[in-house]
């Protein structure tokens, strides 16, 4: 890597640490993804898989909705929506019991940063593409982030559960959506996938 880039990348990923920065991956998140989500009326329920401290306003993004998080860490539950659960996307189907006679009750699941980051072995992507099939309603939206470039990247797009899904066009922003980082990582990529 350029010395030049790579302590630019540094200088950046210190300021987004500190929340002086907000990378562009991000941006498109909030604003793009979370943002579409908000003003649609038919979406009432979202999932938001993996928490950290920069997503602790992200259920403000989302007014009159159900903003519901999970993630394994206990350490981040205070960043997470309500309700929260901590616990693995993969056991989704063991959470959130009081809509248990719901078979499908969310409009929305977002997982962005989560495969590569945690979710690294194919198996673990299958099950974890299982789990939000059978808790997304027909036609409800799986957004997908995800770095390609990471050697612990598993293609979403290559696994036997991605024959629950159809890739649609995410309201007129296209069927995937490639962001420029200035990090080592170097892309993000949007996925966006609607349950058949």
């Amino acid at each position: 890597m350029n010395p030049f880039a790579w302590a630019r990348a540094e200088v950046l990923h210190w300021a987004w640490k500190r929340g002086h920065y907000q990378p562009p991956d991000r941006r498109v998140l909030t604003e793009t993804i979370l943002g579409s989500l908000a003003k649609d009326p038919d979406i009432l329920r979202i999932l938001f898989v993996g928490v950290q401290w920069y997503t602790k306003d992200y259920r403000k993004l989302v007014p009159g909705k159900l903003f519901a998080t999970i993630d394994p860490e206990a350490k981040v539950a205070q960043y997470g929506g309500e309700p929260h659960v901590v616990g693995f996307v993969q056991d989704l189907q063991e959470h959130f019991e009081e809509e248990q006679d719901d078979a499908e009750p969310f409009d929305a699941i977002v997982m962005s940063g989560v495969i590569g980051f945690g979710l690294n072995e194919r198996e673990g992507v299958e099950r974890a593409l299982e789990a939000c099939a059978a808790k997304l309603r027909r036609n409800g939206w799986l957004v997908l982030g995800v770095n390609e470039l990471k050697p612990t990247h598993v293609d979403p797009e290559t696994t036997r559960a991605a024959a629950h899904f159809t890739s649609a066009s995410f309201y007129g922003a296209g069927k995937r959506i490639d962001v420029a980082l200035p990090f080592r990582e170097k892309r993000h990529t949007f996925l966006f996938w609607r349950k058949k």
